[in-house]
């Protein structure tokens, strides 16, 4: 364990918001600091459309609130849902840095990962245009639920068309940008 780094951050999404689903190794542990809501995990092997697949059977939701904590398996989409009155909050620890690079630097920054590159080119961050639909709608029936309002935008709004002429005119890395400005 010598020489090696414990790196972190802190993600942080609004009310009646969730974080795209995206798959990474092992090893990243999250804390919750703030709101409460779910996380879904799935296998990679079902593939980016687990309901749609008939694989309800392969997704696990872990629910969570403020002292939670969890780690996602190595390999397994996982996305992020806000069922709270106030933006959630997560602090995410994992080993690595830019000296010891393991997987989590490296799937950030490099095309054979790619946490922050689209499914469509070949990494592991499933846009909502390209989630299961299913994915949406139960977590509108649980924001219902909880009285709060969704605030994503439709996958078929003005928002979403915008996003498919940046990608078709400046690629994905700037639509990502675009997205987290929203």
């Amino acid at each position: 364990m010598g020489g090696n780094v414990l790196v972190g951050h802190i993600g942080q999404w609004p009310v009646g918001r969730y974080h795209k689903a995206h798959h990474h190794g092992a090893g990243a542990v999250l804390f919750i600091l703030k709101s409460k809501g779910y996380t879904l995990i799935w296998p990679n092997e079902v593939g980016t459309h687990p309901y749609q697949a008939g694989r309800e059977d392969a997704v696990v939701k872990i629910d969570w609130r403020p002292g939670g904590a969890f780690s996602p398996p190595s390999g397994w989409f996982h996305q992020h849902f806000n069922l709270g009155p106030e933006p959630a909050r997560q602090l995410a620890f994992r080993y690595g840095s830019r000296i010891n690079r393991i997987g989590f630097w490296e799937a950030g920054y490099r095309r054979d990962e790619g946490v922050m590159i689209s499914t469509r080119e070949g990494g592991t961050l499933i846009d909502y245009e390209d989630e299961d639909p299913e994915i949406r709608r139960q977590y509108e029936q649980a924001l219902k639920g909880e009285g709060i309002e969704c605030q994503m935008p439709p996958v078929d709004s003005p928002q979403a068309a915008v996003r498919v002429a940046i990608v078709q005119e400046y690629g994905d890395k700037k639509a990502r940008q675009e997205d987290d400005g929203l």
